[in-house]
């Protein structure tokens, strides 16, 4: 009993303080994410994220995305993506008219190393990004790094880049900046709370700076 109570102490004592700390000024961030692997080289999964620009209030973005990987080696997985990603109005949940309306296919190589506990990762993606009206094309580069506290604990940092493509010249996008904790249950479910804070400079994209973010992992 003892050892179940520890397992998850650190854990609910994350929630309880991050809970106190959103105001209604930070967002929520929702992620639920099915992974399952059909050999040691293959993999997929399916992604739901819903967005709020207040604490679990005014819902205004949500997406779907499916992933097929191949891992090339211990250190590189390739892979690609289909999304539909929505963005509302703000001022209610999902609330009319819609801003943007998206369909995307992606590409993307990812990089990771070990170091002892610590193990740093490097994603690149090129997106394709279909609109009602035209199509976009946008680069994202992130840096990560991860480090075991305990068997079943790590931390986690992020910072990822979005650039666009379009046009004659390269262009500034937004940038992500994530820290955070997560907590593996077992094989199957694991649990992240981070904090992520965003800069967009785009105007037609979702808005919103801090939130507090909730990622499910459930792997068969």
């Amino acid at each position: 009993m003892f050892f179940v109570q520890k397992k998850y102490i650190l854990l609910i004592f994350l929630l309880i303080i991050t809970t106190n700390l959103c105001s209604q000024e930070f967002g929520s961030w929702n992620v639920i994410d099915f992974r399952k692997s059909t050999n040691k080289n293959i993999s997929f999964q399916l992604e739901a994220q819903v967005r709020s620009l207040q604490f679990y209030k005014n819902f205004h973005y949500n997406e779907i995305n499916f992933t097929s990987n191949y891992k090339f080696d211990n250190n590189l997985i390739l892979s690609i993506l289909f999304g539909k990603h929505n963005t509302y109005s703000e001022g209610g949940n999902f609330k009319s008219p819609i801003l943007t309306d998206e369909y995307r296919f992606s590409i993307q190589a990812a990089t990771s190393q070990k170091f002892g506990i610590s193990t740093l990762d490097n994603r690149y993606r090129i997106e394709q990004r279909y609109f009602l009206d035209n199509i976009k094309y946008r680069m994202r580069y992130r840096f990560g790094l991860k480090t075991k506290i305990t068997k079943i604990n790590q931390i986690q940092f992020s910072n990822e880049i979005f650039l666009s493509l379009d046009n004659d010249n390269s262009i500034f996008e937004k940038n992500r900046f994530l820290i955070g904790f997560t907590n593996t249950f077992n094989k199957t479910y694991e649990i992240q709370i981070n904090y992520l804070n965003q800069i967009d400079k785009r105007f037609n994209d979702e808005s919103g700076r801090n939130f507090l973010q909730l990622v499910n992992i459930i792997n068969f």
